[in-house]
């Protein structure tokens, strides 16, 4: 990927809040975070609907900035667009007239390393397709380019924000196998947004339930299971319980 990898980056969160509007018509979305993500620790965020999980992607990562409180990587505070932080939305967001390659040439652009982009791209299952556009490809494909462009800033930190959501449910479960493959080589802290269970039990050290908008962390539950895992292992069951449970529903 590159001549030198990055090492995962510690994340602080501290007492951050996001608000957006004024007076009566003010929103508070976040309030009284307080979150700390070790070097190479993969955390899924899970919570329903608006509670801000996003958001809270957006303030990590320098696109956004929080209404009270600060986040910091590596005891720095961060202040505008982070470069330590790669990216990956729910949509590809890949520019449709350049080539995967080039797609991804664009994260490598960030990286002050060399990165070489057709091993990246083979890295994550595209090699044959550098030259296609994104129209000429499948939705995973094209979300796999994505992927490989966030990986091609050789971020500290990695914000993934519902990657998978809208891949059918085979490829959804290969896309996550190649996330902790790749993030697990480079030692990359990863930040995960999802709304499936069992998608966050699969992946992350620890899930960070947040609470319904503008309440906070509602629980933090350690999977005590080692990775790599087997989906169907028992152990996973009663945190799969627990989890299910904190959303109302009986599993």
């Amino acid at each position: 990927m590159s001549s030198t990898l990055n090492l995962g980056a510690s994340v602080k969160i501290i007492d951050v809040q996001k608000h957006f509007g004024r007076s009566r018509s003010r929103v508070d979305v976040l309030r009284d975070i307080n979150l700390e993500i070790k070097q190479g620790e993969f955390v899924a965020l899970l919570g329903p609907s608006g509670c801000g999980k996003s958001t809270l992607l957006r303030l990590i990562s320098g696109l956004d900035t929080p209404s009270l409180g600060s986040v910091t990587i590596d005891e720095t505070v961060v202040s505008g667009v982070d470069s330590r932080c790669g990216v990956v939305f729910q949509e590809p967001r890949l520019l449709p007239w350049l080539s995967l390659r080039d797609n991804v040439e664009l994260g490598a652009n960030l990286n002050p390393e060399k990165v070489d982009v057709d091993a990246l791209l083979a890295r994550v299952g595209l090699a044959g397709f550098e030259k296609s556009l994104p129209r000429e490809v499948s939705g995973g494909m094209a979300q796999r380019a994505s992927l490989a462009r966030g990986l091609a800033v050789n971020p500290k930190v990695l914000l993934l924000d519902e990657p998978f959501a809208a891949l059918d449910a085979l490829t959804r479960l290969t896309m996550q196998d190649l996330l902790l493959e790749v993030t697990r080589e480079s030692k990359t802290t990863v930040i995960f947004v999802t709304h499936d269970i069992d998608e966050a039990l699969h992946l992350a050290d620890r899930v960070v339930v947040l609470a319904q908008r503008g309440n906070g962390i509602d629980e933090i539950v350690r999977i005590g299971v080692e990775k790599p895992r087997d989906r169907s292992h028992v152990d996973l069951v009663p945190f799969r319980n627990e989890l299910f449970s904190k959303f109302g529903i009986h599993h």
